[in-house]
């Protein structure tokens, strides 16, 4: 492989990140699907604290960041420059890689497949516009 990662770019890799963030908290809030996901956790509000929420979304940058960082290095070595190549690498990334582990908690856990797709569709929506915004910005 002849692949040479001149520079590190982390502006785009903190946007990601935040809109990572962002997409998640709105994701998982009663705007979209948060009253479903906490049905099918079986979890209640009463359940959650704000201090566990506060740490959950405090300890959720660990991933995020992990993700930008994987999905820059992925969309390098790739070479990505556009649109089109950041919404099939992003796909790949969610529902190839991530989507596919996914579906073993609904497999061998017994998981709601309900939950799955609520899930999956976190994954292919923060991993899609984490692809664009870093393959766009150059």
């Amino acid at each position: 492989m002849n692949f040479q990662l001149h520079f590190f770019n982390f502006w785009p890799i903190l946007v990601s990140v935040v809109t990572n963030m962002i997409i998640g908290a709105l994701w998982y809030s009663q705007v979209l699907f948060g009253n479903v996901w906490m049905k099918l956790v079986n979890k209640t509000e009463d359940d959650i604290s704000k201090e566990e929420g506060n740490k959950a979304m405090a300890f959720g940058f660990i991933p995020a960041i992990a993700t930008s960082v994987f999905l820059y290095l992925l969309l390098a070595i790739t070479n990505a420059s556009g649109i089109c190549d950041a919404l099939i690498i992003g796909l790949i990334a969610s529902v190839g890689f991530g989507g596919m582990t996914l579906l073993n908690h609904v497999i061998f856990e017994g998981r709601p497949f309900k939950l799955f797709l609520i899930n999956m569709g976190y994954a292919i929506a923060s991993m899609n516009v984490a692809s664009i915004i870093i393959t766009l910005w150059k």
